[in-house]
């Protein structure tokens, strides 16, 4: 797998955003390999859905869940402007909210979107599946992306590039479109390190203004973010 650099200063309680739910959605469990933790999940997949979405949220040693804000953000839209032929699932890692386990240091954690996948797959059979990551989510939702079937386009929402290495040592490489998305003023990814990215992994590139965390923008970031991921 690819490598980390040093992350910051884990804090003892990190503060994650109160659980919320988007209309539609079901709660259910991901059962992942026998031996792999039982994840907590919430999907909306509308009969013969013709895309299927894969939410990935941000750091969970950093207070990242499913129901981060700029994830929850982007169900919402999805739900609202294609939730009659677009099904996603969003989905809490190992060791978050009531999924089973304990951080496993990004290994774990794409074992933990490859189990979610897969859960889509089976309720949208035969829908072509997008894989939109969100900051530490872009990280391990591309490494997944990259062995798992069924998979045509990745989308990377504010890659922390200064943190994590996206380019595989082993050589593993997602054959699909890439896309990045990333604000003017993001404290982890600047704008030539996005494009310098982008480059290297064939991804075309949109920048917005906003900060890592889109704190004034996330409605408009998702209704800007949608039209790619929800073709």
């Amino acid at each position: 797998m690819a490598r980390t650099r040093e992350l910051p200063p884990v804090p003892e309680n990190p503060e994650r955003s109160p659980p919320a739910w988007v209309a539609g959605e079901e709660r259910v469990r991901v059962a992942g390999e026998p031996g792999e933790p039982s994840l907590e999940a919430a999907v909306r997949a509308p009969a013969g859905a013709k895309r299927a979405v894969l939410l990935c949220h941000p750091h969970p040693l950093y207070g990242g869940s499913m129901h981060s804000a700029v994830v929850l953000a982007i169900a919402k839209v999805l739900a609202e402007k294609r939730g009659g032929d677009v099904a996603h699932l969003r989905f809490n890692y190992r060791g978050v909210g009531e999924s089973e386990g304990a951080y496993g240091e990004g290994v774990g954690e794409t074992r933990d979107v490859l189990a979610a996948l897969a859960e889509l797959r089976r309720r949208a059979p035969g829908a072509p599946i997008t894989v939109c990551g969100y900051s530490f989510g872009t990280w391990v939702g591309l490494r997944a992306a990259a062995t798992a079937r069924g998979v045509d386009r990745v989308m990377l929402v504010a890659p922390a590039v200064r943190i994590f290495d996206f380019i595989e040592e082993d050589g593993l490489e997602f054959q699909g479109r890439l896309a990045i998305f990333v604000g003017d003023d993001d404290e982890f990814c600047d704008v030539a390190e996005a494009e310098a990215l982008g480059k290297k992994l064939g991804a075309t590139v949109t920048v917005v203004p906003g900060d890592h965390y889109f704190m004034k923008s996330r409605r408009k970031v998702a209704e800007q973010i949608v039209p790619w991921i929800a073709p």
